[in-house]
């Protein structure tokens, strides 16, 4: 099992810190209002998901692979407006 770390932006924060990933997730409130997300996961293939529904308001902190296959899904997904 993998660990994410997630960070949300202010504007997201209020909506995010009401739901539950995981009964294990650890969160953090930081001093600007983003929110931080530490969640365990096996399979990305769903976080993926949720963290994608975010858009720009989530950016994954770690790990680096799971940064990358979601830089890759913002960019497949852009692909289809230009």
């Amino acid at each position: 099992m993998s660990w994410a770390i997630l960070r949300f932006t202010p504007e997201r924060s209020r909506w995010v810190v009401a739901e539950r990933w995981h009964p294990y997730q650890k969160t953090e409130i930081h001093p600007d209002g983003s929110f931080e997300l530490k969640v365990p996961y096996a399979d990305d293939r769903e976080l993926i998901m949720d963290i994608l529904k975010y858009g720009g308001d989530c950016q994954v902190l770690e790990p680096k692979e799971l940064r990358k296959r979601v830089a890759e899904e913002f960019r497949r997904g852009l692909a289809h407006y230009r």
